[in-house]
């Protein structure tokens, strides 16, 4: 039991490790005394958005009033750190079958399925996510208050060109993942159109601490498996470039772009692109195993997007920090002890 809690204390203290030197003091005070909906608050860019706010709130000693929902499963030592943190709640429910009814300051949607295996089965799920949930959303919102809404770059599938926020992908509803990809595309009109005051940020293949054992992106699939097997299995897709973005970058570009800007849309993404097979080869190089080959599980998959990220990255004046060998060592130090746990 003893070892388990020093276990779960490594857990959360990685969760907690985001460097608050990034910000600066407006970054803090946008979000005393607010209140916070957070959707999907166990998937990965979730819940690291709440541990964020909860380092600010305890580093820098402003009240931050937050409700998470999740739907499936939260971590259980999760539940029981904030246990004694009476501003944070979590509420389990499904947001395509109940109604929240208060009013947020602040609502990150983050709820939806990333995971092609996920999206490709409960295809019902994922468009109402993206469509009546986000409609509905839109009536929890006190005046003023913002809407931080979660897209994708899979929307600019189809288009070989490097991709600005401006761009447009070139597939239609008989793409094997159109429900996910048309889905974000009109959730991205209705925001636009509807809401005030929004941001929306088409995320690009984020990684890192958060993720869960039954994550199926093929990244954190090949990291645990250079952990639990003998052999590393990966499954095809070896020449399709990938920009991978560790966690810690992209909640930082969150946390700094929230409150301060407002009706826009950023690509959030790693500049720095790498095969799969390079990808590979390095988890096998950091493990010290040896990659097998198959042919792939799953089709519809872009062989390269190229999405440029200069707008956030210019108008925040910011850098990227971790490359994929840096943060492929801490997402294996994650699920390492997620394991033991």
């Amino acid at each position: 039991m003893i070892e388990k809690k020093r276990i779960h204390k490594r857990l959360i203290d990685q969760l907690l490790g985001i460097d608050l030197l990034e910000f600066d003091r407006n970054d803090f005070l946008k979000f005393k005394n607010k209140k916070i909906l957070i959707t999907g608050c166990s998937g990965l860019i979730g819940l690291n958005i709440l541990f964020c706010l909860q380092k600010i709130s305890i580093k820098k000693k402003i009240t931050i009033n937050i409700d998470g929902t999740y739907n499936t499963y939260i971590f259980p030592f999760i539940i029981n750190y904030f246990k004694k943190f009476k501003k944070i709640k979590f509420l389990k429910m499904d947001l395509t079958k109940k109604k929240i009814k208060k009013k947020y300051d602040y609502i990150f949607h983050c709820a939806g399925y990333g995971q092609p295996s996920k999206f490709l089965k409960d295809k019902q799920s994922t468009y109402d996510l993206n469509s009546s949930v986000v409609s509905e959303l839109h009536e929890n919102l006190k005046k003023n208050g913002q809407f931080i809404y979660f897209s994708t770059s899979e929307i600019y599938s189809g288009n070989n060109k490097i991709c600005l926020e401006s761009s447009h992908g070139f597939t239609g509803p008989y793409h094997p993942r159109s429900p996910y990809i048309d889905s974000k595309k009109f959730a991205e009109s209705l925001i636009v159109n509807k809401f005030e005051n929004y941001l929306i940020f088409r995320v690009s293949l984020t990684y890192g601490h958060g993720a869960k054992l039954n994550d199926e992106r093929v990244l954190n699939q090949v990291i645990l498996r250079s952990i639990k097997n003998k052999f590393i299995d990966v499954f095809g897709g070896l020449n399709q470039l990938r920009s991978n973005l560790y966690i810690d970058d992209a909640i930082t570009m969150i946390i700094k772009t929230t409150g301060n800007y407002k009706n826009d849309i950023f690509n959030l993404n790693n500049h720095k692109m790498m095969t799969l097979s390079k990808i590979f080869d390095l988890i096998g190089e950091i493990s010290n195993k040896k990659i097998i080959h198959h042919k792939p599980k799953f089709i519809g998959s872009p062989m390269v997007i190229k999405i440029s990220n200069k707008k956030i990255l210019n108008l925040l004046r910011y850098k990227i920090k971790f490359n994929n060998k840096s943060g492929i060592i801490k997402t294996r130090d994650w699920y390492q002890n997620l394991l033991k746990a």
